[in-house]
């Protein structure tokens, strides 16, 4: 058998259609196939945006399954940084980058690849924001905003205090910025939302005691970028990201949502959107079936799925957690 690198362009794209229809995000042999099909497609082909977007979203599924051992999320952002170098108007690119880099706890480049995501102005619409997106980056750029802010009032009060006293508008303005800050505030930085609809910012203590997997409540808990558990009267199960991603969309919207819906918030990377769907909810209703077989949790409806759930239900997520981010939008 040639190695990937004697083919020409056609063969590795028939190579590539072959590789297609055997998705499986799930086997890390298919992701580490497709990672070399792609490296070698941009060889031949290096302005090619949709094999850099190819491979920077099989990094991200790479660095899954090795928890970042092989520094896979480094590599995306490098992959990113191409794909903008050749299309300085992608504001999805920036818009995901963004979500590397606050992962990676980078606040200051994050802020700056959410702003240039929220303030591009693409002509083609496979490089714009959606609505729900434009709101999302907004919302990190001011969480950004937030992280630093703080920082540097952490570092300006180890500054001398005669240091301060000679500038007058640093004063005026440590002033205006802490009247906005409430003295004391605790430390809040788990998000939860019940039934998908009541959102709210607790603490350690709260968190330890609300998502105690005993009670007979359902829990989403993701707990890191790689570790998502679901859990019911006891029981509970790890699921991909990929697969999180989706069931935690379909929690936040308990009226139901339609494929389409779903297919959109994908990454367009899939050979055959709908088949890939079919297959992630069906990996899902098997995870489900394992808390409890008797409880349809997912039902399906005309045109989409319905969470039906077990009543209530809670979720649970880390503020620098953007795990799900990373795969549905």
């Amino acid at each position: 058998m040639k190695k990937y690198s004697e083919y020409t362009l056609d063969e590795l794209l028939e190579v590539e259609a072959d590789w297609w229809d055997r998705e499986d995000e799930t086997n890390p042999k298919w992701i580490n196939e497709g990672l070399n099909i792609f490296l070698e497609l941009l060889k031949l082909d290096r302005k090619n945006s949709r094999y850099l977007e190819v491979r920077a979203y099989l990094l991200i599924l790479h660095g899954e399954f090795l928890k970042i051992q092989d520094r896979s999320y480094e590599r995306a952002i490098k992959v990113f940084h191409q794909i903008i170098k050749l299309e300085p108007d992608n504001a999805r690119a920036n818009y995901r980058l963004g979500f590397l880099y606050f992962y990676e706890e980078e606040w200051t480049k994050s802020l700056d690849a959410f702003y240039q995501a929220a303030h591009s102005n693409p002509n083609l619409t496979r490089k714009k924001l959606t609505a729900e997106q434009m709101v999302k980056a907004h919302y990190y750029i001011l969480k950004n905003s937030k992280i630093i802010t703080q920082a540097s009032l952490d570092h300006i009060d180890d500054m001398p205090y005669k240091q301060l006293e000679q500038n007058e508008e640093l004063k005026l303005l440590l002033d205006e910025i802490r009247n906005g800050i409430e003295p004391n505030e605790e430390i809040k930085p788990y998000q939860m939302i019940k039934n998908g609809v009541e959102y709210s910012n607790i603490s350690e203590e709260e968190y330890d005691m609300y998502s105690d997997i005993d009670q007979p409540t359902f829990i989403f808990n993701q707990i890191s970028l790689n570790d998502t558990e679901i859990s019911y009267n006891g029981r509970s199960v790890s699921i991909p990201l990929r697969n999180a991603a989706i069931l935690e969309y379909l929690m936040k919207n308990p009226s139901g949502v339609s494929k389409q819906d779903i297919i959109s918030r994908l990454s367009q990377q899939s050979k055959d959107p709908e088949a890939a769907l079919r297959q992630i909810i069906s990996r899902l209703r098997r995870k489900l079936a394992e808390l409890d077989p008797e409880i349809e949790f997912i039902k399906t409806i005309d045109g989409g799925y319905l969470w039906t759930g077990a009543g209530q239900y809670r979720m649970f997520k880390h503020f620098r957690c953007v795990g799900t981010e990373l795969q549905l939008d």
